[in-house]
């Protein structure tokens, strides 16, 4: 048995204290989950710091572990609104990539259940994407990401294919509650990137994404953990 193996569900162990975002220096802690019902194991990576000799929950990712098959599924991950924009999602993520390949967890992926534009985005910065690259081309439900030129305009700009695709996004909790904005062409915005969201509302079968280029997911974990650290 393994570190992560035994750990007991419902313990909070500190995973590290040498990270920092922003003006905020950082502990993270790993948690085994009770059992919600779904009989997997489900493990969340906390980050919080101390704030006026409290510590706060800066935010989490969770994710499913499959101990007999060495695999891990990407579940989500939340940041309370005022510690966004420190790079804190892009922080958990090199940090569960990196717990997972160093344990010996080599094949990720993401739950079907992911339904954040942005996150997805997130993901193939770092090697995920969908083995059928010709489905971007074929399916309806592909949203282009774009931003705009000037950097510290935070708007998450989307751009649908399906007019009732983006009606049902635009009436989810989602959207009311990231910084999206719906546009209806690309214009003068940056192009970022396309990724596939079929809304559970929406009747297309889900596409799932796997972690397909280990090499940039390393490079990449690396110089996020190292512009973290203190």
């Amino acid at each position: 048995m393994g570190y992560l193996e035994e750990l007991n569900s419902g313990e909070k162990n500190l995973y590290s204290d040498s990270y920092f975002s922003g003006e905020y220096n950082q502990s993270l802690y790993l948690v085994k989950s009770r059992d919600d019902g779904s009989h997997k194991d489900k493990y969340y990576i906390w980050a919080t710091t101390m704030i006026d000799g409290r510590e706060v929950k800066q935010g989490h990712i969770y994710f499913y572990l499959d101990h007999d098959t060495k695999t891990s599924s990407f579940i989500g991950v939340k940041v309370l609104e005022q510690f966004r924009n420190l790079n804190i999602g892009s922080l958990l993520v090199s940090s569960w990539i990196d717990l997972c390949l160093n344990s010996g967890y080599d094949f990720l992926g993401v739950h079907e259940k992911q339904r954040k534009p942005f996150l997805l985005y997130l993901l193939k910065t770092y090697g995920f994407d969908i083995l059928d690259q010709s489905l971007y081309d074929t399916r309806r439900d592909v949203v282009s990401l774009c931003r705009c030129n000037d950097y510290s305009d935070r708007r998450k700009l989307l751009l649908f294919r399906d007019k009732k695709h983006e009606d049902i996004f635009a009436n989810s909790k989602v959207f009311s509650t990231n910084n999206y904005e719906i546009i209806g062409d690309i214009g003068d915005y940056i192009y970022l990137d396309d990724v596939i969201m079929p809304l559970q509302s929406f009747r297309r079968d889900n596409v799932p994404y796997y972690l397909l280029n280990y090499d940039k997911a390393k490079v990449k974990t690396k110089s996020v953990l190292e512009r973290h650290k203190k």
